[in-house]
């Protein structure tokens, strides 16, 4: 009886710290991003990274929701971040397209995604 508590428990512990993992993840990734770099995986000229990086934003909501600005086009549409805060899915408004990226790091201030080998970094605006 007293192992049954304990693997309830351990179980209802495990579960509150997956469950708060993916709401940071959430929350951390809910506000507006700068685009500081790209890693395109063919070269591309440095004036043209330039102009994709130049004003360039993406803004995801606690709400579900994103929008992109700048070089790298215009675009809103939703977002959903799966339940171990690795992957970041979106699907265009306008049936542009979806896509996965892998978010390779996210923090308060710096957010890294990847997405068919392409490599996007971003900055959080203050």
């Amino acid at each position: 009886m007293k192992s049954i508590k304990v693997f309830i428990s351990v179980l209802l512990l495990a579960t509150g710290l997956l469950l708060s993992c993916k709401q940071n993840t959430t929350d951390d990734l809910a506000k507006t991003w700068l685009v500081t770099d790209i890693h395109p995986t063919v070269n591309l000229p440095d004036t043209l990274k330039s102009r994709l990086i130049s004003g360039s934003e993406m803004t995801f909501t606690k709400d579900g929701k994103y929008t992109t600005t700048g070089g790298i086009g215009v675009d809103q549409g939703t977002h959903t971040v799966d339940k171990d805060g690795k992957t970041l899915s979106t699907v265009s408004q306008a049936g542009k397209s979806s896509a996965v990226y892998e978010i390779n790091s996210l923090s308060k201030t710096e957010l890294k995604l990847t997405n068919n080998g392409n490599t996007v970094t971003l900055t959080a605006n203050k």
